[in-house]
């Protein structure tokens, strides 16, 4: 068997205190702030600058896009390697500006949730209308969009209910992956969800927006969601389109629209 080098770091007498004060509090992401009051703690000499430099220079932290953040890499990690951690970028955001209005959303909510064995090919932030992405998140897909219900967290990071989910999908379906794989994780995140949450996100969507979601809903094998969604729609329909245009689809005469993403039931 091949043996994988390992590569060791030190840690000079300079910043040796504030490894210790890092690895008690054991932080995914260290920023200025951290560092500041790390270093008030242990008494050292050096400022958040010079400090961050030396752990840099040492192997114990790693520059992010995000100015004034950095990945923490404990002693338990086997060397100078990253996390992997497809949200490290929003997690140095967040430690820096903990209000700001985005979400793991859309394929990305469903995978973090676990209706899904399929991890997308990109990650998906939703975010509050009006409101401007940071550069350092720009390799994800990001959606401007005004969802009604609370977010969930998990590991620190607000994630999308599944009745946001779905309502989000029917509204921006070129937004959500995945829908080859829909027979799983559409009707995983379909049976997680109540009629009650999917009409709080409903309200006051546009017309193919709710004929899309009830068409979405019958697919699933959730009458109730139809049933409890009625009433929101018009008397007559629109002819509407679930994919792309210039791919016709099926016609489903009930919705009205022609459906080129979901394979037939």
């Amino acid at each position: 068997m091949k043996r994988v080098p390992v590569t060791t770091r030190k840690a000079t007498a300079s910043v040796a205190t504030l490894l210790e004060g890092l690895e008690l509090r054991q932080p995914k992401v260290v920023t200025n702030d951290l560092l500041a009051d790390v270093i008030a703690e242990t008494g050292s000499h050096l400022n958040s600058q010079a400090a961050a430099e030396r752990l840099v220079r040492e192997g114990w932290l790693f520059p992010l896009r995000t100015r004034g953040a950095w990945e923490f890499v404990p002693a338990s990690r086997a060397g100078r390697y990253p996390s992997g951690d497809t949200w490290i970028e929003l997690r140095a955001l967040l430690s820096r500006h903990p209000t700001a209005p985005v979400a793991v959303a859309f394929a990305s909510a469903v995978w973090e949730q676990g209706y899904s064995s399929h991890q997308p090919s990109r990650s998906t932030l939703a975010h509050r209308p009006g409101w401007r992405a940071p550069r350092a998140l720009g390799d994800m897909q990001m959606v401007s969009y005004d969802w009604r219900l609370p977010t969930l967290e998990k590991d620190g990071l607000a994630i999308w209910q599944p009745a946001t989910v779905v309502v989000a999908a029917a509204n921006r379906p070129d937004a959500q992956d995945d829908w080859g794989n829909a027979d799983e994780w559409l009707l995983e995140t379909f049976h997680a969800t109540t009629p009650t949450d999917i009409v709080t996100e409903a309200r006051d969507r546009s017309n193919p927006t709710l004929a899309r979601l009830c068409y979405l809903a019958e697919w699933s094998g959730r009458i109730d969601i139809v049933e409890a969604l009625m009433p929101l729609l018009p008397k007559h329909l629109t002819v509407t389109y679930f994919g792309p245009r210039k791919r016709q689809g099926r016609w489903i005469k009930r919705w009205k629209l022609y459906d080129s993403l979901l394979r037939s039931r």
